[in-house]
């Protein structure tokens, strides 16, 4: 048979920092020349993200076909925007006609200036162009008389012409607005087909990583839209409403206009206001319209920016402020003021694209709110650095989320991990060693508050290195969990020079922890050390690094080897406290139960059934197949960790478990866990019902969970 060529390789070549920088420029230009077709449907495409839910739900509830219930939130779009529009031209009309009303109040205001403040060139350019205004305005029209407008007839414009100028002003935006609504109502109508191509061209392969993120932008995007429109509604309404109560000119148009600019980042609210601010100095002789009307702007604009709004966004756009920001500059250099009102929803898209899709992942780096940095690469960091205050901040905030058993596994373990693969133990990298474990002893004492122990029956010794001694006092904290002390000893107490004088007199286990893979030579020299002077102590060497997973208890010449943290915890206290240990194998509560149809499975299809949602389940933490799902267990251990019931869903969502891959994978929209403990089996797991709905969850509904809890611990525990 003939040889069949080889497929050709794939280039994996990263594209040069020329080529990057070439195509986004062409992606630039492309974009500030394509505005007329890019414009109408980037609106097109938000304002669909806005209305779907509103289609859906005329489809699913009412039963309306698509395209009638399309063509109905289409209207009833244009029907808001068209009565938004009229209601300002209405409120503008009125304001051009009591403009002149206002020049002798400002003339006589800026005359009181030039007196006090004298010699500013502003002043004067101001009170100059009031002059030349009066100047060709003639005399000021009495208060509430309509001065007759000068009509002036010319024979260089005919009829024609003036057409020509009115159809040339008014048919642009009609354009522009009849294509965004056609735009809208064929994506509308084509969703489920757009979203097929659309993951057809950019998968390449991989659907559920591209679904995932289509779900994920539609509703950040859609929640953002919906969540600010309501926002700026409330925000014009008190600040049309106190405007109208302060005395402000045409205090509805300003309202409606702020519901608008508020749109743009940052500084919309405040382009708008300056208008009215402008008035009140016109309108008032005095000067406490103007200061009531800026302490309410003021008080408004706070309130919402730094209480409601962080309160209802959350983290729900996922957007740094500062990508915002130059977001804003980009889109409005290429789109100008339309640019600025779509930047933060199109950077959403950016963002949530880079998220889920690898190929794109910096632009998360870039643009994202969420930190860069996992939490233990940030505490690493930061006491790398012998930043100890950072380093406290970042402890105590993730104590207060994930609680102590967590912060011991899941920041401050990986974190020193982080710390064994970078600094060797090597003479060279001992100063920076030193910085790092002095910052983890501060936050350790602080954080944690340990008790620490002269002498015990367990002694466990640092291996070889400053870090290793920090992992043997981890693992003295949790054995004190389960009433065993333990004393911790630095590495120098078993180098040469130093372990003669070891005092072996109370000693029944000694424990060498190693943080690092390069131990095999310092466990065996320690063990003949040690055997030689106390032939009696049981010899134990916990490995903490999977590089070392070969070495056995004979290649390392010791009684146990411990390879994880947990089974090392628990196999040096059941050692002292056999009894003890015994007796939890014995309890493992719910063990094996609730599997199938056996009476703890009926019990929990009950309790579905009374809460009215698809699934109650028993998670335990001494579950293996729980404990497969990091996700999943993570959530079980906030449940425990903080001894308290954890709802997540939509309209209340939890810091420790945002964005949790197995809620989102699974399309989890409802999670309540209660604890599932007693003071017999202590801390055992939590009992969850899940929904994939929304679903609302009172108080009442918590305590009686929370009962349910305690029934199955009475009954089946």
């Amino acid at each position: 048979m003939p040889d069949h060529p080889a497929p050709p390789a794939v280039s994996t070549r990263r594209p040069k920092a020329f080529e990057s920088i070439a195509a986004f420029g062409i992606v630039a230009v492309l974009l500030y020349f394509g505005a007329g077709i890019f414009v109408p449907l980037v609106l097109a495409t938000l304002l669909a993200f806005a209305l779907n839910p509103l289609v859906s739900w005329m489809n699913r509830r009412l039963g309306l076909p698509d395209a009638i219930a399309v063509i109905l939130a289409v209207m009833l779009a244009i029907a808001i925007i068209g009565s938004f529009a009229a209601l300002a031209g209405s409120q503008i009309t009125n304001l051009v006609q009591e403009l002149p009303r206002y020049r002798l109040i400002i003339q006589d205001k800026v005359s009181l200036l030039q007196e006090q403040f004298g010699g500013l060139v502003w002043l004067d350019q101001i009170s100059a162009m009031l002059s030349n205004a009066q100047e060709n305005l003639g005399e000021s029209p009495t208060p509430g008389e309509r001065q007759p407008v000068p009509v002036t007839i010319s024979n260089e414009l005919g009829p024609l012409n003036i057409l020509t100028s009115i159809m040339g002003s008014i048919v642009g935006p009609i354009a522009t607005i009849a294509i965004i609504v056609v735009f809208l109502i064929f994506l509308l109508l084509g969703r489920a087909d757009l979203q097929d191509r659309f993951i057809r061209l950019v998968s390449a392969g991989r659907y559920s990583l591209t679904n995932l993120a289509i779900s994920d932008a539609s509703r950040r995007v859609g929640r953002y839209l919906i969540v600010q429109l309501m926002v700026n509604i409330t925000y014009g309404t008190i600040f049309g409403v106190g405007l109208w109560l302060i005395g402000v000119p045409s205090a509805p148009l300003w309202g409606l206009l702020i519901v608008l600019f508020r749109y743009i980042p940052f500084v919309g609210a405040l382009i708008i206001a300056v208008v009215p601010f402008a008035l009140a100095f016109a309108v008032d002789p005095g000067w406490n319209m103007l200061l009531l009307s800026i302490a309410l702007f003021l008080v408004i604009d706070l309130t919402t920016a730094n209480v409601i709004e962080p309160r209802l966004y959350g983290s729900s756009t996922g957007v740094s402020p500062l990508a915002i920001l130059l977001s804003a500059m980009f889109w409005a250099t290429l789109w100008g003021p339309v640019g600025l009102i779509l930047a933060t929803p199109m950077t959403v898209c950016l963002v949530v694209i880079g998220r889920h899709l690898p190929q794109f992942q910096f632009l998360e780096t870039l643009l994202g709110s969420e930190p860069v940095l996992t939490p233990p690469e940030r505490l690493y960091q930061r006491m790398l650095k012998g930043d100890a205050e950072d380093a406290l901040d970042t402890s105590e905030e993730f104590l207060e989320k994930h609680g102590r058993q967590s912060l011991i596994r899941d920041l401050m373990l990986p974190s020193l991990r982080l710390g064994t693969s970078e600094l060797s133990d090597r003479p060279d990298s001992v100063p920076q060693r030193r910085k790092l474990i002095e910052a983890f002893e501060m936050v350790l004492e602080v954080v944690l508050e340990p008790v620490w122990v002269d002498s015990a029956p367990i002694l466990i010794v640092g291996g070889r290195t400053e870090i290793d001694e920090a992992a043997a006092r981890l693992i003295a904290l949790e054995l004190a969990d389960f009433e065993v002390n333990a004393h911790v000893l630095p590495p120098g107490a078993v180098r040469q020079e130093a372990i003669g004088r070891l005092d072996l007199e109370n000693v029944r286990t000694l424990v060498l922890v190693f943080m690092g893979a390069d131990l095999r030579a310092q466990c065996r020299y320690v063990s003949r050390r040690i055997r030689r002077m106390a032939p009696d102590v049981h010899i134990a060497v916990c490995v903490l690094n999977e590089l070392a997973a070969t070495e056995s208890a004979d290649t390392l010449h010791v009684d146990t080897v411990l390879r994880d943290f947990d089974s090392a915890v628990e196999r040096i206290a059941s050692l002292h406290k056999p009894a003890l240990s015994l007796e939890r194998r014995k309890k493992r509560p719910f063990s094996g139960l609730g599997r199938g149809d056996d009476e703890l499975g009926q019990q929990l299809d009950a309790i579905a059934e009374r809460f009215n949602v698809p699934a109650a389940l028993i998670n335990l933490l001494d579950d293996d197949r729980h404990r497969e799902d990091e996700d999943s267990y993570r959530l079980t251990r906030l449940v425990v960790d903080h001894d308290k019931p954890l709802i997540v869903h939509s309209a209340s969502p939890h810091d420790g478990a945002r964005d949790n891959t197995y809620l989102v994978t699974n399309g989890i929209d409802f999670y309540a866990g209660v604890p599932l403990a007693s003071p017999e089996i202590g801390k055992a797991g939590a009992l969850v019902l899940l929904d994939y709905e929304p679903h609302e969850f009172s108080e009442e509904d918590i305590e009686r969970l929370q009962n349910e809890a305690d029934e199955l611990v009475k009954r089946f525990a």
